[in-house]
């Protein structure tokens, strides 16, 4: 279903003694009605998505299987995914990830995950990950 882009509500299309009234009103209803159809044609802004921007520092071993902290919470349930977009080495910045890393995970309920497995990254350098949550 496409939503049709309605006209603006503009007091002059009305009677003069209720164009002040209609004007205020316009004046809520208009900007909203916009960001409807925007929506509803996906032209939001990332502040208006569904997913979740994170950063979280993990450590793995020679496997990819986190050290210490595997625990995370996400700050969203039903976690389809995660996009790892930044990745800082902590320990030595001339170490950089293999490839893109890859994170691997179990839902633990509510809005926690535990990561089990993040590929791209080398043993034993604490990274620093952003990472998008879908």
């Amino acid at each position: 279903m496409k939503i049709v882009n309605n006209p603006q509500i503009r007091s002059e299309d009305f009677k003069k003694e209720d164009q002040d009234a209609i004007s205020k009103l316009a004046g809520v209803l208009n900007p909203f009605l916009q960001e409807v159809v925007d929506f509803a044609d996906k032209r939001i802004d990332f502040d208006n998505r569904v997913e979740n921007l994170i950063t979280i520092e993990m450590t793995v071993d020679s496997t990819g299987t986190p050290v210490l902290n595997d625990k995370v919470n996400v700050r969203k349930s039903n976690v389809r995914g995660i996009s790892v977009i930044n990745a800082i080495n902590m320990t030595n910045r001339q170490i950089y990830p293999s490839g893109q890393p890859f994170i691997s995970f179990n839902p633990l309920g509510g809005t926690a995950i535990q990561i089990t497995n993040i590929t791209g990254l080398p043993e034993n350098n604490k990274f620093r990950l952003t990472m998008v949550v879908y």
